[in-house]
């Protein structure tokens, strides 16, 4: 027979409680949210960006040891023929307006006069004044001449005219140009410059070809893209942003899961390593695509005024014509052994001559004999005055080591021994002068001054202790190769996201 409940057994048993439903307030709500949108921003950021991450750090180690190409003006001397101006010198007519820059050069076997104007530069024959045409044939003579003075050898020239290609991007103001194959071993490649008749370009095939692994795809360097230099920048000022994003995000999450739970770290397999290498790499892939974003200068910003007010003041005056007649007519008068180059420079309101030799070293020589003039401490210490008048300079001297704002970096060779002026105005500006010469080798202003910091240093490690080689080698390539791993992890776990999304 069945029991029957009395009201005492009823009475008994437990009662459940009713559980009171959790309030939150408005903060943790949006606490909340904005924690699982960062979760969600970092995963489709990361699989956006994570593969241009990890090409930006792998280009990167390619670009410690191989550089975009560029011919420096060491390089261009050296191809010059030696002045000859014993059949010098035609009245050239100059172009109207100021007169930015005038030198006197070989081209063709014969002196020519290079003026730079505000229109662009300028060339002129100093045997019969007239404008020079430099078609294929010019080209081939020029980039046959400029071989021969720098390897010692004759070389087979092809020529091929050119509009634009991977290497003459910021050329253009150039054109026409003009390519020239030589044929070597190198595969060595000269542009000509059918306005001036330079030489403004040389590549060769090691160049080439590790370019294509390093400054191109770092830089977003393509061809199609970069013709376009205003979409170019807003390209690579975007990617970088959300780069930027992307890695705080990250360093937001990898410091959240740290430690949460009974383990360091909750996740397993890639996902645990990614967790790992964020928390040791996260900060220095910050400062990279960070600084890498400030190195455009975006929105004008880190963009300096630069020497320009600096170095008219030190020139006194502007060249005349006149000036120009008597520094060709004392080039011709007095024949310097083994120079290549001379350069017509103003110095507070007084001609003289920059005589550059074949090895790329230049003097300071008076006019009208040529005579050695390299400026004294007191000739220098007057040019930093002049510079800015007005504004005495708090400290200046002969300086024999780099300092924070000038120096050598690498394939960046800073000119040592230099004058330096310190001022103590806004900004607090410095100027840097070739002792031999008295030209401007360095001018850093309030913008300059951030772009050193915010990139080079960052991106760079541009701190004094780090400089040195093999040390900076060592640490860079560790840092980078930790990038690397935490890139190339983020690219497997977003592939592996995308492969779930499409079996669901």
């Amino acid at each position: 027979m069945s029991p029957i409940a009395s009201p005492s057994d009823t009475d008994a048993l437990p009662v459940p409680k009713r559980r009171t439903p959790r309030r939150f307030t408005q903060v943790q709500r949006l606490g909340g949210w904005l924690r699982r949108m960062a979760f969600l921003v970092h995963r489709w950021l990361g699989i956006a960006l994570a593969l241009l991450m990890a090409v930006w750090t792998l280009s990167g180690i390619v670009m410690m040891y191989v550089s975009y190409p560029e011919t420096t003006a060491a390089e261009r001397a050296a191809g010059l023929d030696a002045l000859d101006l014993s059949q010098c010198c035609a009245a050239a007519g100059l172009p109207e307006g100021p007169l930015e820059r005038v030198s006197v050069e070989m081209l063709l076997g014969q002196p020519v006069l290079r003026v730079m104007t505000e229109a662009g530069p300028v060339t002129l024959g100093l045997r019969d004044g007239a404008p020079l045409a430099v078609g294929e044939n010019e080209a081939r003579q020029v980039a046959a001449t400029h071989y021969r003075n720098t390897t010692g050898h004759d070389a087979a020239v092809a020529i091929e005219p050119v509009d634009v290609d991977q290497w003459t991007l910021q050329l253009r103001r150039y054109a026409p140009l003009y390519k020239a194959s030589m044929g070597d071993a190198a595969g060595s490649e000269l542009y000509v410059s059918g306005l001036t008749g330079e030489i403004v370009q040389d590549t060769t095939r090691r160049e080439r070809f590790w370019n294509w692994l390093g400054a191109v795809p770092h830089w977003l360097y393509f061809t199609a893209l970069r013709k376009d230099g205003a979409l170019w920048s807003e390209v690579v000022i975007y990617a970088s942003q959300l780069g930027t994003c992307l890695t705080l995000t990250g360093i937001y999450i990898g410091l959240r899961m740290f430690r949460r739970g009974p383990r360091w770290t909750p996740l397993r397999g890639i996902a645990m390593w990614h967790h790992w290498t964020g928390l040791v790499f996260g900060l220095v892939t910050l400062t990279w695509v960070f600084s890498g974003f400030a190195s455009m200068q975006p929105w004008g910003w880190l963009e300096g005024e630069g020497a320009g007010q600096e170095i008219e003041a030190m020139a006194g005056r502007a060249i005349e014509p006149r000036d120009v007649v008597d520094f060709a007519a004392a080039l011709a008068a007095h024949p310097q052994s083994g120079v290549v180059s001379a350069e017509l420079a103003m110095q507070q309101g007084r001609p003289w001559a920059i005589v550059a030799g074949r090895d790329g070293a230049r003097i300071r020589a008076s006019l009208p004999n040529l005579a050695d003039a390299a400026p004294d401490d007191a000739g220098l210490a007057a040019l930093s005055r002049a510079a800015r008048p007005g504004a005495e300079p708090v400290s200046q001297g002969l300086i024999t080591e780099g300092d924070a704002y000038h120096y050598s970096h690498h394939s960046t060779p800073a000119v040592l021994p230099a004058w330096r002026a310190i001022w103590a105005d806004a900004g607090a500006p410095r100027l840097y002068l070739d002792p031999r010469t008295g030209e401007p080798v360095g001018f850093v202003d309030a913008g300059s001054r951030g772009f050193r910091w915010w990139h080079s240093a960052l991106h760079r490690l541009d701190f004094a202790p780090l400089r040195d080689r093999p040390l900076w080698d060592a640490v860079m390539l560790a840092l980078l190769a930790g990038v690397a791993v935490l890139s190339l992890l983020g690219v497997w776990m977003g592939i592996r996201r995308l492969r779930r999304n499409e079996r669901v």
